[in-house]
This record gives structure tokens, sequence and C-alpha cells, in this order.
């Protein structure tokens, strides 16, 4: 089925962009205070969420600016970079109505946006520190040749060391 809000083709991130009632999990590119001309032609200075995945920006309102200040302990944008978020949708009411509206989750996403596996176990990647999934894979891949868990990494880690130690 086609959402009718599809065919204006906005700018900007929906709630009719979920399909079939599924969450998506994004990661924070950037946010930003934006002039966002809206359908009636007004402009609005927004916050305004960008993602580094294919995915059109999200108008952040303070509803969804605190649940991620509270997910990342911190009210600093710029400490929400490469975090990610999972969105969905919920009826709220607005406007003398109950409409459907984004909202970001009140969790961490339960799964990554991409399951990249272990080159060596086979298990999945999970974020590390301020990395994300994707970002401790590469970091992994350059350092040890191989996009490694934090199981495995540990464990070359310690075959560098005994290695060193031996010589």
């Amino acid at each position: 089925m086609t959402h009718w809000k599809k065919l204006t083709n906005p700018n900007y991130l929906g709630a009719y962009s979920i399909e079939n009632g599924q969450d998506i999990i994004l990661t924070i590119d950037y946010i930003r205070e934006e002039t966002v001309t809206g359908t009636d032609g007004k402009k609005d200075n927004c916050v305004v969420c960008h993602f580094k995945e294919n995915a059109k920006p999200m108008i952040l309102n303070a509803t969804n600016m605190k649940t991620i200040t509270k997910l990342f302990k911190t009210p600093y944008i710029e400490n929400w970079t490469g975090k990610q978020i999972q969105i969905g949708v919920e009826k709220i009411k607005a406007f003398g109505d109950v409409v459907d509206a984004l909202r970001v989750r009140k969790y961490l996403p339960r799964i990554t946006s991409q399951d990249i596996k272990c080159e060596c176990c086979g298990g999945s990647i999970q974020a590390a520190g301020k990395m994300t999934v994707e970002e401790t894979a590469q970091y992994t891949k350059d350092k040890y040749g191989q996009a490694l868990c934090y199981a495995c990494a540990m464990k070359r880690v310690q075959e560098v060391n005994n290695n060193a130690t031996e010589q």
C-alpha cells in the first residue's frame, strides 16, 4: 500500500515512512538547526537530525530530544554523533485529534542496523566505546586485517602481547 504523503515527496522522515509498524534503527550523523519550509510554504527554524544511513533527515521535537538526552546521558548534540537510535510510530493527541507521530524509543536499539559478523568466530560485532558497529568492524579490520568482535579482538591483543614477550 502507498501512503498518500509519500506521493508528495516530503524532505523529512515522517510517521508514514515507517512501514508495517516496523521500527527503524538509524545512526546519528549530525544535528543542527535549519530553516524548514512546510507544505504550506511557512518557514520555521527546526532542529534536524541527519543520519549516516541513506535516510531522510528527521525534525526533532522536544519530546524526541529529551528521549535522546536520557538515552545517551548527555544534552550535548555533539555527543550524540555516531550513536544509534530506534524510531517508531506512536499515536498521540495533537491538534484536537489523535495522530501518528515519530518517536525515538526510550531504549537503545535491540538490534543493530547492520548485523556485521566477526570474521574469526562468526558472532555479531557490537558497538564499542564511542564507535558504531560499522566503525568497530572497520577499526579492527584496519588494525588486525579482519573485522572482529570484542572477544576476538582481545584475543588478538593477547596474542600480539605474548609474541612480543617471547621475542
